[in-house]
C-alpha cells in the first residue's frame, strides 16, 4: 500500500494547493484498525484529480465466440450508420434420406434469442444469399470485420416486423434451392461434409439497404436455427409429413459503422485517440464495432505532495453518461469491466482485486439530482500507478461483458461535459 512520511504542517500547506479548487474535500476522524491504535488520523476525501477521456477503436473484435448472430440496420445521431450482418456454415447431422423421400418444402428458421437494440417497431427486411466460398479462418475465429463472398441475386428477401420475444422466425426458401440439396442427399451424391459444401458453400443474411429500425439477435444454438426439409414418402398408410433438419456449425457477425461527417471518423487505426476536447468533451464507447473509452489520471502522482504518513484507503471514479444518449430501446449496461490498454491500445490485462473481477456499477449519485452515474472502483489501479516500476503509460477501459454480440452504446460526459459530476474520489488518511 501506498505511503507517505513528512511534517503535518507541509501536509496542511500542499493540501490546500491541491485542493483548492474543489469545495467538496472532507476531513474527518476515525479508528482504522489495530494498526492505528492510540493514533490520531485525519480522513482527507479529494476531488480533484484531472480525468482524461479519449476514444480509441479495435482494429477487430472477435464476433464467432458467442451463440448469437445479429442482424439490422439502423441509423443513430451519435454513433453514423450501424449495419450488422450473419455468416454461417451448415452441416447436416446425418447424410442419409429414405429412397422414396420426396420434397415438399423448404424454410430457414431463425430462433430469436431476446436480444434487439433499437426500434423494432420499424419494417425491416432480411436478405438471405447463398455464400461463394465457404468460410474458413486461419485462427478458427471470425471477426467483426470477416468479410466472404457470396451471389448478388438473393435467394429470398423475407420483409417482416422484429418480435424479439417470440421463439423463432420461419423464412421460406425456395423450392429448386431446397430440392437441390435434398435430392442429391436422398441419392447419396452428398454423402460427406466436402461434397455437402460444393452444393451449399453456407448463407449470409443481410439487412435491406434502406432499412432503418433495429439490430435483432438471433440464436446459433443447434435446436433454435437450423435448415429444415419438409418432406413426404408416397404410398405410406398415414400421411405424414416428416423433416429433415441441418444445423449451423460456424458462424459470426459482420459489423460496420458509418461514421462519415462525425468525430470518430478521425480513427483510422487502432494507435488513433480522439481525446474528449477534440468530440464536444464527451467519449463513445460501443459493443461490437470496437470503441472504447480510455481513462487516464495524469494528475494522481500529485497525491506524492500530501505530507506525513498516510495510506489511500478508497478511490472511487464517477462517470456520468450523456443524458440523451440512452433511453428504453437503447438501455445501459448495468455492469461494465474494467481492463487496462498498453500505450499501443492494445489489451494489457483485467483488473481485479484479491476477491473477484473489478466491475463498475450503474447508480444514482447521492446528490439532489440523483444523476445516473457509473461508480466504478480504481483503489487497486490508482495503487499500482503510484507504485509502479518503470513507469508505465498504460489507461483504464470498461466494456460489457457481452461486447463481442451486442452493439450497446455508451457515451460518457468528461468532468467538464459533466459539470464535475465525472470525478475520481480518492479517500486518503494521515496518521502520526
Amino acid at each position: 500500500m501506498f505511503k507517505l512520511h513528512l511534517k503535518l504542517i507541509t501536509i496542511i500547506t500542499v493540501l490546500l494547493f491541491i485542493v483548492s479548487c474543489s469545495a467538496d474535500t472532507e476531513e474527518s476522524s476515525l479508528i482504522a484498525g489495530e494498526e492505528f491504535t492510540s493514533t490520531n488520523i485525519r480522513v482527507l476525501s479529494i476531488d480533484t484529480f484531472a480525468v482524461a477521456f479519449s476514444t480509441m477503436k479495435f482494429d477487430s473484435i472477435t464476433t464467432s465466440s458467442e451463440d448469437r448472430v445479429m442482424i439490422g440496420k439502423y441509423t443513430d445521431a451519435a454513433m453514423g450508420i450501424m449495419n450488422t450482418s450473419a455468416y454461417f456454415k451448415l452441416s447436416p447431422s446425418s447424410y442419409y434420406l429414405n429412397n422414396e423421400a420426396v420434397l415438399d418444402s423448404v424454410g430457414l428458421i431463425l430462433g430469436y434469442d431476446n436480444y434487439y437494440y433499437n426500434d423494432t417497431t420499424q419494417v425491416a427486411t432480411l436478405n438471405i444469399h447463398k455464400l461463394t466460398n465457404k468460410l474458413s479462418s486461419e485462427d478458427s475465429y471470425y471477426y467483426n470485420t470477416s468479410a466472404f463472398a457470396y451471389e448478388t441475386t438473393p435467394l429470398v428477401s423475407k420483409t417482416y416486423f422484429p418480435t424479439p420475444n417470440k421463439d423463432s422466425l420461419y423464412v421460406g426458401l425456395p423450392y429448386n434451392f431446397g430440392a437441390g440439396i435434398f435430392d442429391e442427399i436422398r441419392d447419396k451424391t452428398i454423402t460427406d461434409e466436402e461434397s455437402f459444401y460444393q452444393q451449399l458453400k453456407g448463407l449470409t443474411i443481410r439487412p435491406e439497404d434502406t432499412d432503418n429500425g433495429a439490430v435483432i439477435g438471433f440464436s446459433t444454438a443447434s435446436e433454435d436455427t437450423y435448415l429444415r426439409f419438409y418432406y413426404s414418402i408416397p404410398d405410406e398408410l398415414e400421411t405424414e409429413e416428416n423433416t429433415y433438419d441441418i444445423s449451423i456449425n460456424e458462424y459470426y457477425s459482420h459489423i460496420e459503422s458509418d461514421v462519415s461527417g462525425l468525430s470518430l471518423e478521425t480513427l483510422i487505426d487502432q494507435e488513433d485517440n480522439l481525446y474528449s476536447p477534440e468530440s464536444d468533451h464527451i467519449s463513445y464507447n460501443q459493443a461490437g464495432t470496437g470503441y472504447v473509452t480510455k481513462i487516464e489520471f495524469p494528475t494522481i502522482k500529485n497525491l506524492y505532495n500530501i505530507g506525513d504518513k498516510g495510506t489511500i484507503l478508497d478511490a472511487i471514479l464517477y462517470i456520468e453518461p450523456k443524458v440523451d444518449s440512452y433511453s428504453d430501446i437503447q438501455p445501459l449496461p448495468e455492469e461494465l469491466l474494467l481492463y487496462t490498454m498498453d500505450q499501443n491500445n492494445d489489451f494489457a490485462s483485467q483488473v481485479t482485486n484479491s476477491e473477484d473481477v473489478v466491475t463498475a456499477t450503474l447508480t444514482t449519485d447521492n446528490s439532489e439530482f440523483n444523476q445516473i452515474v457509473y461508480a466504478v472502483p480504481v483503489l487497486d489501479f490508482i495503487d499500482q500507478k503510484l507504485n509502479e516500476s518503470p513507469e508505465t503509460e498504460d489507461a483504464l477501459i470498461l466494456i460489457s461483458g457481452d461486447y463481442n454480440s451486442t452493439i450497446n452504446k455508451i457515451i460518457f460526459n468528461d468532468s467538464e461535459k459533466s459539470n464535475f459530476t465525472t470525478k475520481l474520489i480518492v479517500t486518503y488518511a494521515i496518521y502520526e
